[in-house]
C-alpha cells in the first residue's frame, strides 16, 4: 500500500470470511443483506470510473515525452554554443595580458641587473677605499681601525670571489692578501719585541698589542696559535729551569712548591697580562694546560732517575697535590678545550664556588665510590699530570698487601681475645672486623682508581682475593670451636669438596663422646654466622664495584665467586655445627626407644622420650633464634636441617622397636603425633612473638612424619596371606627398598623371613613393577610423596577388610580411626 488508507479493502492481510463475519457477526443481521450488495455495486462502480479515467489518461504521456526530450536537446544545443562563445573570449584576453605584461617583464629584469651593477661597483668602490685604507693604517700601526677595516674588505672579498677573473678584482684580491701577509709579520715582530726586546722585564700590557690581537683574529688561526705558544713559553721558562729533572726541588715531595708557583703565576698573570688578550683565546686556561703537560714531563722524567726512591708515602702525596690541583683547573675552566673547540657555557659565574653542586647521594653499599664533584669527564686538566704515576702503582699495590696482611693478622690475634656477648633484640652480632675490613678495601679502591684507570685493576684484583681468603680462614672461620675450626678447607673450594667438609664436621661430632656446645659457643657460631653471610654479600657487591670500574676487555676476567664460596662454606658449616649440637641432644632419648617395652596392652600418655625432645628442642632453639634474629633466612635453614635430622633418626629407630604388640604400634603413632607436634612448633618454639611456621617447613615436617606412620600402618596390620602383607606394604611404601620390607618383618615377628622376601622380590620384579602405586625410580632416602595421609585412609579400610577377628562394636571401625578418636580427646591432634 503506497497511501495510507482506512478502508479494509486496501488492507494486506484483508479476509474475506473475516470481514463478512464482522458485517453479519449473527443471524439477525442478515435482514440487512441487501443494504450491503447495494453498498457494494456502488463502490464497485466507483472504482471502475476511477480506472476508466486512468486508462484514458495515460494516452497523452507518450507525447508529452517526446515534447519533453525535444526541449532538453534544444537546450544543451543552445549552452555548448554558449560554451564556445566564452571560450574564444577568454583566449583573447589572455593573449592581451600577454602583450600587456611582456614589457613589464623587460622592465623588472633591467632593473634588476642595474641594481646589480651598482651594488658590485659600490662593493669594488669600498674594496679599492679598503685597500688603500689598510695600507696608510699599517704603516701607522693602528691596529683597532685596521681590525674592524680588515673584516669588512674580506666581507665585501667574499661578495666578489665571483668576479676574480676580472684582472682589476684580481689585482685587488692579491693586495689584500699581501696586506694580511705583512700585518701578520708585522704583529709577530710586535709581540716577540715586547716579550724578547731589551725592554721584556720591565713590559706592561700596552693598548697596540691589545688591539693587535684583535687584528690576529682576523689572519690565519697558526698566528694566534704562534703567539699563544710564544706567551706561554715566556711564563713557563723560569718554572722549567727551577724545577728541571736534575733539580732538588723536582722530586715527587717538593711538588707543594710546583702547585704554589703555578698559583701564584697564574694569579699574576690573570691580573696583567689576560686582559691584553681577547676572552675567546683562553689565553690562561692554555696557559694551565701547558703547564701540567711539562709539570707530567719532569715528573716521569725525576721518577725514571729515581725509581729505587719511590715510596708509597711520597707518591700518594705527591698524586693527592696534583689531583687537587687539576680538579681546581677543571672546575676553574669548565668547558675549555684545545685547538679551537667551541667553549661551553659555565653554569656559574664564580668557577670556585662549590654551593651550587649537587648534593652526594647517600648509598649503603660501602663501595659506592662518590665522584669528584662538578669534574668533566672530557675535560683536558682531568689526569693531565696523575698520568705519570700509572707506571708505578707496582709500588702502591705492594704496599697495600704489605697492609692487608698485617691487618688481618691483628684482626687474627684480635679475634682469639674476642668475646661473644649477649645482644639485645635490635643488636646485630656481626663481628666488627668485617666492616672494618671492607672500609679498608673501599678506602684502597678509591685510593687505586685516583691513581690509575681501571685497564691496571687487575693485580689489585689479585692482592684483593689474596686476603678476602685469608680473612675467611684465619678471622672468621678461625672463630668456630675447635671441634669445626680443625677441619682443613680445601684451598679453592667447589660444592663437592664443601659437601665433603660438611659431613666430616658431622662425622666429627658422631665419634666418641662429642662435647656438646655451649650457650658461648651457640653465640660464637651464630655470631660467624651472620658475619659469614655478610662477608659473602659484601664480596658480590665488591666484585660488582670492581667490574663497573675496570675496562670493558677486563670484565670477564674480574671474579670474585671462589672467595664468596668460602664464606658460604662457613656458614654452611656453622649451621652443621648447629644442628649436630642439638641432634646430638636428642640422641640419648632417641636411644631410649628400643629400650621400652612395646608389647603393651594399653596405650597411655606420649612416651618419656617424646617429652625429652622437646625440652632439649625448647631449651636450645631460642637461643639460636635470638642470635639469628637478622638472618632469618638462615635460621629457617637450620629448622630445616635440624627437623629433617630428627624425623630421619625417629623413623630409624622406629625400625629398630622390636618385638612390638598392635596396642605398641598404637603407641607408637601417638608418639608420632605427639613429636610432630613439637616439630611443628620447633621454629617458634618459646618465642614472644606469636607466628605460624612457614608453610614449606610444616609441608616437610608431614612428609618426614608420614614415613613412620605407614610403617607403623603395615606393622599394626592383620593380614590372613603373607601376599596381604606384600601388597600393602608395596602400595603404602612405594618408594621403599627390600631392606625396609625385611625391617618391617622382623618387627611384626615373621619366621619364615626367607619366603617372604622372595614373595617380596617376585611382586616387586613382577607385573607389579607397572602398577601406578609404584615408583621404583624414588631413592629410599626421598621424601614422602604429598598422598601419604591418603594412604593412610586406604590403609586402615584395608587393615578392616584384612581382618580375621570376629566382628564386633569395637571392630567395627579401624584401629586407625579409634587410635584419631584417642588422640583428639587427649586433644594432641586438631
Amino acid at each position: 500500500m503506497i497511501l495510507p488508507s482506512d478502508d479494509p479493502f486496501d488492507a494486506p492481510d484483508f479476509n474475506t470470511v473475516e470481514y463478512i463475519n464482522t458485517r453479519f457477526p449473527a443471524e439477525q443481521s442478515l435482514h440487512h443483506i441487501d443494504d450491503v450488495l447495494e453498498e457494494m455495486r456502488l463502490k464497485i462502480a466507483s472504482t471502475d470510473d476511477q480506472i476508466r479515467t486512468v486508462v484514458r489518461s495515460l494516452t497523452n504521456v507518450d507525447q508529452d515525452g517526446r515534447a519533453s526530450l525535444l526541449n532538453a536537446q534544444e537546450a544543451i544545443a543552445e549552452l555548448f554554443t554558449r560554451f564556445q562563445d566564452i571560450k574564444e573570449r577568454a583566449g583573447e584576453s589572455e593573449q592581451r595580458v600577454k602583450e600587456i605584461t611582456r614589457d613589464i617583464k623587460q622592465l623588472d629584469t633591467a632593473k634588476r641587473n642595474l641594481t646589480t651593477s651598482i651594488t658590485t661597483l659600490n662593493h669594488l668602490q669600498m674594496l679599492v677605499e679598503g685597500v688603500q685604507k689598510l695600507q696608510a693604517l699599517k704603516v701607522r700601526r693602528e691596529y683597532g681601525e685596521i681590525a674592524t677595516l680588515l673584516q669588512g674588505v674580506m666581507n665585501v672579498l667574499e661578495h666578489l670571489k665571483c668576479y676574480k677573473h676580472i684582472p682589476q678584482v684580481a689585482d685587488l684580491a692579491h693586495q689584500v692578501e699581501q696586506i694580511r701577509g705583512d700585518l701578520e709579520k708585522q704583529i709577530l715582530d710586535d709581540f716577540h719585541q715586547a716579550f724578547h726586546g731589551p725592554n721584556a722585564r720591565r713590559f706592561a700590557p700596552t693598548k697596540e698589542l691589545a688591539e693587535a690581537c684583535l687584528v690576529v683574529s682576523e689572519l690565519d688561526t697558526k698566528v694566534k696559535r704562534t703567539i699563544i705558544e710564544d706567551v706561554v713559553k715566556t711564563q713557563l721558562a723560569e718554572y722549567e729551569v727551577l724545577f728541571a729533572g736534575g733539580e732538588s726541588d723536582a722530586w715527587l715531595t717538593k711538588v707543594d712548591l710546583r702547585r704554589k708557583w703555578f698559583l701564584k703565576t697564574a694569579v699574576e698573570f690573570e691580573k696583567t697580562l689576560a686582559a691584553m688578550f681577547p676572552p675567546s683565546w683562553q689565553v690562561p686556561a692554555r696557559l694551565a694546560l701547558t703547564f701540567c703537560d711539562v709539570t707530567r714531563s719532569q715528573l716521569s722524567r725525576a721518577m725514571e732517575l729515581r725509581t729505587q726512591d719511590i715510596d708509597v708515602g711520597t707518591l700518594l702525596h705527591a698524586h693527592k697535590v696534583m689531583s687537587e690541583l687539576e680538579n681546581l683547573l677543571v672546575r676553574k675552566y669548565t668547558g675549555f678545550q684545545p685547538y679551537d673547540r667551541t667553549p661551553r657555557s659555565s653554569t656559574s659565574a664564580n668557577p670556585f664556588l662549590e654551593d651550587g653542586l649537587p648534593n652526594k647521594t647517600i648509598n649503603t653499599n660501602p663501595f659506592m665510590e662518590c665522584e669528584t664533584q662538578g669534574e668533566c669527564p672530557n675535560s683536558p686538566f682531568s689526569g693531565a699530570v696523575c698520568r705519570c704515576f700509572q707506571p708505578y702503582l707496582r709500588v702502591y699495590i705492594e704496599n697495600v698487601d704489605k697492609r692487608l696482611n698485617d691487618q688481618i693478622e691483628k684482626f687474627a690475634n684480635d679475634m682469639k681475645i674476642y668475646k661473644f656477648e649477649h645482644i639485645d633484640a635490635e643488636e646485630s652480632n656481626v663481628v666488627p672486623f668485617c666492616g672494618e675490613l671492607f672500609t679498608i678495601y673501599k678506602n684502597v679502591l678509591v685510593e687505586f682508581l685516583r691513581l690509575g684507570p681501571g685497564e691496571s685493576l687487575c693485580g689489585l684484583v689479585e692482592v684483593l682475593q689474596k686476603h678476602l681468603k685469608e680473612f675467611c680462614n684465619k678471622v672468621v672461620r678461625a672463630a668456630l670451636p675447635k671441634v669445626g675450626a680443625n677441619i682443613p678447607m680445601p684451598k679453592d673450594i667447589n660444592m663437592k669438596e664443601l659437601t665433603a667438609v660438611l659431613a666430616q664436621v658431622q662425622t666429627l661430632w658422631r665419634e666418641g663422646d662429642s662435647p656438646k656446645l655451649s650457650d658461648d659457643d651457640i653465640r660464637r657460631v651464630c655470631s660467624v654466622l651472620v658475619s659469614a653471610e655478610y662477608c659473602e654479600e659484601m664480596t658480590g657487591r665488591l666484585e660488582a664495584k670492581l667490574k663497573e670500574k675496570s675496562s670493558p676487555s677486563l670484565v670477564s676476567t674480574i671474579s670474585l665467586t671462589q672467595e664468596q664460596d668460602l664464606f658460604h662454606a662457613v656458614l654452611a658449616q656453622c649451621i652443621a655445627l648447629l644442628v649436630t649440637h642439638v641432634e646430638s641432644l636428642c640422641d640419648p632419648a632417641l636411644a631410649s626407644m628400643t629400650k621400652v617395652n612395646w608389647m603393651v596392652e594399653q596405650t597411655g600418655d606420649q612416651s618419656p622420650y617424646v617429652t625429652a625432645i622437646s625440652q632439649h628442642i625448647a631449651a636450645s632453639v631460642p637461643l639460636v633464634r635470638h642470635n639469628l634474629h637478622t638472618s632469618r633466612k638462615y635460621f629457617t635453614r637450620f629448622c630445616d636441617k635440624l627437623a629433617a635430622a630428627i624425623l630421619n633418626k625417629f623413623v630409624q629407630q622406629v625400625y629398630k622397636c622390636r618385638p612390638i604388640s598392635g596396642v605398641g604400634c598404637e603407641q607408637l603413632l601417638l608418639d608420632c603425633h605427639a613429636l610432630k607436634a613439637v616439630m611443628l612448633q620447633l621454629p617458634v618454639v618459646a618465642s614472644q612473638v606469636q607466628r605460624d611456621p612457614p608453610q614449606t617447613y610444616t609441608r616437610m615436617v608431614g612428609r618426614g612424619m608420614a614415613r613412620a606412620e605407614l610403617v607403623l600402618q603395615v606393622v599394626m596390620g592383620e593380614y590372613t596371606t603373607h601376599c596381604e602383607l606384600v601388597d600393602k606394604f608395596n602400595r603404602l611404601l612405594p618408594d621403599a627398598t627390600i631392606a625396609d620390607f625385611q625391617k618391617v618383618l622382623e618387627m611384626r615377628g615373621v619366621k619364615e623371613r626367607a619366603s617372604v622376601l622372595e614373595l617380596y622380590r617376585q611382586h616387586t620384579m613382577g607385573p607389579s613393577v607397572d602398577s601406578p602405586h609404584r615408583n621404583p625410580t624414588v631413592s629410599s632416602s626421598g621424601n614422602q610423596p604429598l598422598a601419604a595421609h591418603h594412604l593412610i585412609g586406604q590403609a586402615s579400610s584395608t587393615a578392616s577388610i584384612n581382618s580375621t577377628s570376629t566382628p564386633s562394636p569395637e571392630h567395627e571401625m579401624s584401629k586407625i580411626a579409634r587410635l584419631e578418636r584417642m588422640l583428639k580427646s587427649r586433644r594432641l591432634i586438631s
